[in-house]
């Protein structure tokens, strides 16, 4: 069997992967079950609805010995084969846990860790703990040898997306807020964090809203800059433009309504909500970093833009509003892209060859 073990379950793109990565693992590896370092989440609502066992370690933010211990005896019982980690607490928790059982850790790098690098240290202090580390997109394994992880042991695994999941019906978020069919939407769905850069499309908006009056951003999530973000749309009078929709769980129906997704991120992994985007058949303009260029052909499925520039980001935004018939193109073309390279299980059946080369080499 196979234990999965997460910082935590609440919807994001690891926690998403996860939960298509353990719902799909072929029979031969046994039914995997997930541990979970803190709180419940969706996320493991929709495994349990599954079938599949999770398992609460209710870890204090210090990482009590209690939890630490009891991670130990689980990995003891015999009954996992691989232990496979997402997530930076989880990474460095489940590798030292590890030590002295005999179950093997493959980790997982899901972000470039620009803002705290700690956390690549105490990667490379600990990675010698592991069997392998996947990266989830080329630009994060390339960043992470660079900063000193050592290259044989990093192997990139792209996310994949159920493209059948994004075919929802058009007009019912358009219902919902009062839009018209031609109001122009451009849509951001993240944590308003500065990582994301919603400030740099709030930029973008007071530019772009002079030259497509009938446009509208919509911000889906949540975040610490949210009370800043509110503040700069009030002073830049664009109230009228921009809508705040916290938290939703019906994306598949924001993308089928709005004509564009924005990713003016500072820094990637490889975004979630550009693969769902593409699999909805929608253009994006997004930031030239991370994983973002690995996804978006620039000029093709999407538009590339250099990070924190707002002005180009609102020239590419524009290009994609008033050009009606190159977006459609650029959209069908990104949901062919996602259909034959970012599949469910193509990821997979990647994870499944890292697991038998991995349970080969140490003969479990």
């Amino acid at each position: 069997m196979i234990l999965y073990l997460v910082s935590e379950l609440d919807v994001g793109g690891a926690e998403k992967a996860l939960f298509h990565l353990a719902r799909n693992l072929d029979a031969r590896f046994g039914r995997p079950a997930v541990a979970c370092l803190r709180g419940r989440g969706r996320v493991g609502e929709w495994l349990r609805d599954t079938g599949i066992d999770v398992i609460h370690l209710d870890a204090t933010p210090m990482m009590a010995p209690t939890e630490f211990g009891h991670l130990r005896r689980i990995l003891r019982t015999g009954r996992y084969r691989l232990l496979h980690t997402f997530l930076y607490h989880a990474n460095i928790f489940g590798r030292l846990a590890a030590i002295g059982t005999g179950v093997p850790v493959i980790s997982s790098l899901r972000v470039m860790e620009v803002d705290r690098p700690f956390r690549t240290k105490a990667d490379r202090w600990t990675i010698r703990f592991v069997a392998a580390e996947t990266c989830v997109a080329e630009a994060v394994r390339q960043w992470s040898i660079k900063r000193g992880l050592p290259a044989d042991k990093l192997v990139t695994i792209p996310n994949g997306v159920d493209c059948a999941a994004f075919q929802a019906p058009r007009g019912a978020v358009r219902t919902e807020l009062g839009l018209a069919e031609t109001t122009r939407v451009v849509l951001f769905i993240g944590r308003l964090h500065w990582q994301k850069g919603p400030d740099v499309l709030v930029n973008a908006a007071a530019r772009l809203v002079p030259l497509v009056r009938d446009v509208r951003f919509l911000f889906v999530g949540a975040g610490p800059m949210e009370t800043r973000l509110r503040e700069n749309v009030a002073g830049a009078n664009l109230g009228s433009h921009v809508l705040f929709l916290g938290r939703r769980d019906d994306i598949p129906a924001l993308l089928a309504d709005a004509d564009v997704l924005a990713v003016p991120s500072r820094w990637e992994g490889m975004p979630n909500a550009l693969l769902e985007s593409m699999a909805a058949g929608r253009p994006a303009v997004a930031a030239r970093v991370g994983g973002c260029p690995e996804l978006v052909v620039d000029g093709q499925t999407g538009l590339l833009v250099p990070p924190e520039d707002h002005a180009a980001l609102a020239a590419a935004l524009e290009k994609v509003l008033v050009r009606k018939v190159f977006a459609e193109e650029m959209g069908t073309a990104a949901r062919e892209r996602a259909k034959s390279n970012f599949t469910i299980d193509a990821m997979v059946d990647r994870n499944e060859a890292l697991y038998d080369r991995i349970l080969a080499r140490t003969g479990r």
